[in-house]
């Protein structure tokens, strides 16, 4: 009997159980969720006690929380103006002007100076000086070779080639006295005078030389001419220079070769150019 019981219960438990499952009842949403409450005020906090190193100086009266500012000021009215009245322009002709600007200014550098002048660059050339010197000559009488100092002269007269180089109509020539005789020779040469430095030159040439021994006829014969100078002073369009030089003369007289040579041993010349 008491198995029946228990059967019978536990087959209504569970078709009860099935039941349930199968009728649910509807779910109901759940209410919805309220405001959160609002933050509380901060609570103020108690002053605290500040180190001694940050503490405010004795004394110290901290500022109002908020500045007073009094009354502003009373401004009165503006001043009144009174309005201005502006006439026509005056009349002005039309002027024509070449330039609305100024010109602009241009700055320019002077030229440079031209070279100082060549005192060598000679166009023309004329000079001539006096200085001492001497003869060998024949003499007629006795017919030796006869050495005698005596007074030497030049003469020159050119144009340049070329800065430092010269041709000169050039004439050398000296006089001595040999007893109560007078004898000289002049030599007149076709000449070219070269200056080896600014100051030294040389010169040479050939033409022709007469001799003359008192009154006796000229005698005539081709000469030669090599000498040396050195010019001590160079002016601007003149020079002073000294010079040596020497003359051989080939003479034919009566049939009798002799050969005459004058000779200056310093010449002093003045020369202008």
């Amino acid at each position: 009997m008491k198995k029946l019981l228990v059967g019978l219960t536990v087959l209504l438990l569970h078709t009860a159980a099935a039941h349930a499952q199968q009728i649910l009842p509807e779910p109901v949403p759940p209410p919805p969720a309220a405001p959160p409450p609002p933050a509380p005020a901060p609570e103020a906090q108690p002053a605290q006690e500040l180190p001694p190193a940050y503490a405010p100086p004795p004394g110290y009266v901290p500022p109002p929380a908020q500045p007073i500012y009094g009354p502003p000021p009373a401004y009165g009215a503006p001043p009144a103006y009174a309005p201005r009245a502006y006439g026509p322009p005056p009349y002005q002709p039309y002027r024509y002007a070449p330039y609305r600007y100024a010109p602009p200014t241009y700055y320019t550098y002077p030229p440079p100076p031209p070279p100082p002048r060549d005192v060598l660059y000679r166009p023309f050339t004329l000079g001539g000086g006096i200085g001492f010197g001497g003869l060998v000559f024949e003499d007629h009488s006795t017919g030796k070779q006869i050495h005698q100092n005596g007074l030497a002269y030049t003469f020159r007269m050119g144009f340049g080639l070329h800065p430092g180089l010269l041709l000169l109509w050039d004439v050398e020539g000296a006089a001595a006295n040999y007893g109560s005789s007078t004898v000289s020779q002049t030599a007149n040469l076709l000449a070219l005078q070269i200056f080896v430095t600014h100051r030294l030159f040389i010169k040479g040439g050939f033409g022709l030389a007469d001799a003359v021994q008192d009154n006796e006829p000229t005698q005539w014969g081709a000469a030669a001419m090599g000498g040396i100078g050195y010019e001590l002073v160079q002016g601007w369009n003149w020079s002073f220079d000294i010079e040596a030089t020497i003359t051989g003369t080939h003479l034919n007289s009566n049939g009798n070769d002799q050969t005459w040579t004058n000779w200056s041993l310093v010449n002093f010349a003045l020369n202008f150019f």
